[in-house]
C-alpha cells in the first residue's frame, strides 16, 4: 500500500490487459509538459519554469517538500523502484523488470497562490464547457460514481447554486 500520507506517491502495481503486471505509475516529476521519452519535446523555456517552481518549494513549501521530492527522485532508479515494489508485495523479482516501460504523464495541480498540492479533482466550468482538472487517477475518473458526481455538479452549477 503507497503511503496513505501522499496517496498519489509511492509504488504502486498495475496489471495490463494483457496480464503482464508493471510497476507503476510512480510520481516522478516531468521535466516538461510532453516529457514522455528522452529529450523528445525538449522545451527550455518549460524547463526553466519547473525548475523555478521546484526551487521555490524547496524554500518555501507548506508541506514537506523537501523529503518528498528526495523519496522521488530515488525511484528514477529502476534498481530502487523493484526494492520498493518488492517490500509490497512477495514474490517481486528484479530480473523481470530490466527495462523502463513507456511513460504516461499525470498532471498533479500545484496552486501556486496558496503553495499547496490539490488532493483532489477540481471542476470548473461555464455554460459552455467543463473542465475535470487534477484527474490524479485515470481510472477514477471513469468510474460511474465520478460521473454522476460530475453531473451533479453540472446540475447544480446550471441552477446558480
Amino acid at each position: 500500500m503507497p503511503d496513505l500520507r501522499n496517496p498519489f506517491l509511492g509504488v504502486h502495481f498495475t496489471v495490463r490487459a494483457d496480464g503482464r503486471i508493471k510497476i507503476g505509475p510512480t510520481a516522478i516529476p516531468a521535466l516538461w509538459r510532453e516529457n514522455y521519452g528522452g529529450w523528445a519535446n525538449f522545451s527550455a523555456g518549460e524547463l526553466m519554469e519547473v525548475l523555478f517552481r521546484e526551487a521555490g518549494l524547496m524554500i518555501s513549501a507548506n508541506f514537506d517538500f523537501k523529503k518528498l521530492a528526495f523519496e522521488e527522485l530515488q525511484k528514477c532508479s529502476r534498481h530502487r523502484l523493484v526494492e520498493l515494489a518488492a517490500q509490497l508485495a512477495s514474490g517481486v523479482n528484479p530480473s523481470h523488470y530490466v527495462q523502463w516501460g513507456e511513460p504516461g504523464i499525470r498532471a498533479q495541480l500545484f496552486d501556486i497562490e496558496t503553495r499547496k498540492l490539490e488532493m483532489d479533482f477540481v471542476i470548473e466550468g461555464d455554460a459552455r464547457s467543463t473542465h475535470v482538472l487534477n484527474a490524479v487517477s485515470p481510472g477514477w475518473t471513469c468510474a460511474f460514481p465520478f460521473a454522476t458526481h460530475v453531473i451533479d455538479c453540472l446540475v447544480a452549477q446550471a441552477n446558480g447554486n
